[in-house]
């Protein structure tokens, strides 16, 4: 493919409807595998807020629930659209975490629950 050439999108036409797709487009809301996506998600964002919020005595485990839990919550974010706090892609603070969590809650994911 040339520097100046575009990539090849896939067109489907059935009964007077024709939708294109590039590569790497994802379905829009209502398609069942998004559904399913932001299901898992929210499933595992609650486990890991369960994880936090119960003490441990092992703080590498602690640790590593805490980034897998932030990464999530921006992964989320992205999915749903949802605006990242400025600076929370880098290291969270506790407060970008509770902008991010009402956020997300607002936009139909509440892992408080």
């Amino acid at each position: 493919m040339s520097a100046t050439s575009r990539p090849a999108s896939a067109t489907s036409t059935t009964t007077e409807t024709t939708t294109t797709e590039l590569p790497g487009d994802s379905p829009p809301t209502g398609f069942p595998g998004r559904d399913d996506k932001r299901d898992r998600l929210a499933e595992r964002l609650q486990e890991l807020r369960r994880r936090l919020d119960t003490p441990s005595d092992d703080q590498d485990v602690f640790e590593l629930d805490l980034y897998s839990y932030d990464e999530s919550l921006i992964v989320a974010a992205d999915l749903l659209d949802v605006e990242v706090p400025k600076g929370a892609r880098g290291e969270m603070s506790a407060q970008h975490r509770a902008q991010l969590e009402d956020r997300l809650a607002a936009a139909g994911i509440d892992v408080r629950s």
